[in-house]
């Protein structure tokens, strides 16, 4: 009996009513409808669908694209690769990096020419250059570069791009009055007011007599109480809003209850009150 049913499972798995011996096909092999792998079906364990295939390799696929130091991609026309300036830096001798600043610094100079003709993009596109070819080590000469592309992004409206570049430049010279105190204005511009009036303060710090840093951590502290109280405000709108949302099935509302400050304290405490 056991020999008998061990025929039908070979049957079974080898085809079928195929019309041959049963070992002719104990080598045949299922594929699925995606046709590019074969599946054993005497094995089922082993088959895979096609819908996960390939996703091991779509992974490795995406790749996360570098950014420069101020977060440009390659294809932005500020991007500099600042890999590239590192490797070429360990080759060069030390009149080879003082020659590429002096040419960095020519086009820091045309960049400034243009900019005082009007011609800010094209101002960019100096400090961009000069950017590229002065190595790493220079990091003044380099903050002095950004500071200026930031500036230049600045006048263009471009804030966002503006800051970083500010940044950038802090970053390399944190001493550098001038990108601290563009980047303050940016802030300002943008009602970003405590970073403006924290980089106001930090402009004093290097140089207590300077005029509008004095006038900036007179003017906006009050900008910053009202900008505040109006945020309070707005809030306090909301919470009330959605309270008599929550209240009105039990015929209540916020009017209900009042807040009052202990003296002593400065906190609140809610008071409840029956209406007439």
């Amino acid at each position: 009996m056991n020999s008998e049913v061990e025929q039908v499972v070979k049957e079974a798995t080898a085809g079928g009513g195929g019309g041959g011996a049963a070992g002719d096909h104990s080598d045949d092999e299922f594929v699925d409808a995606a046709g590019d792998h074969p599946n054993d079906i005497t094995r089922p364990s082993e088959w895979s669908p096609r819908d996960q295939e390939g996703d091991d390799d779509k992974t490795e696929d995406k790749v996360e694209e570098y950014q420069d130091s101020t977060g440009n991609s390659p294809s932005s026309a500020d991007f500099v690769d600042e890999r590239i300036l590192e490797k070429q830096e360990d080759s060069l001798s030390t009149e080879e990096k003082e020659e590429k600043r002096d040419e960095a610094n020519k086009l820091k100079l045309e960049g400034n020419s243009l900019y005082k003709d009007g011609k800010t993009q094209d101002a960019v596109e100096k400090y961009t250059a000069g950017l590229r070819i002065c190595p790493l080590c220079f990091k003044k000469e380099r903050a002095v570069l950004y500071a200026n592309r930031g500036q230049m992004k600045k006048v263009l409206g471009l804030h966002d791009q503006a800051v970083k570049n500010c940044t950038k430049a802090i970053e390399l010279d944190p001493e550098y009055l001038k990108a601290i105190l563009r980047r303050a204005e940016v802030y300002e511009e943008t009602e970003k007011l405590d970073e403006s009036l924290e980089d106001y303060k930090k402009v004093l710090e290097l140089d207590p007599r300077h005029v509008e840093a004095n006038r900036a951590v007179v003017r906006l502290p009050p900008k910053i109480e009202e900008r505040n109280e109006k945020l309070k405000a707005e809030m306090m709108d909301s919470l009330k809003k959605l309270g008599n949302m929550v209240l009105k099935p039990f015929g209540l509302s916020t009017n209900n209850f009042q807040m009052e400050q202990d003296p002593v304290s400065g906190g609140y405490n809610i008071q409840f009150k029956q209406s007439k």
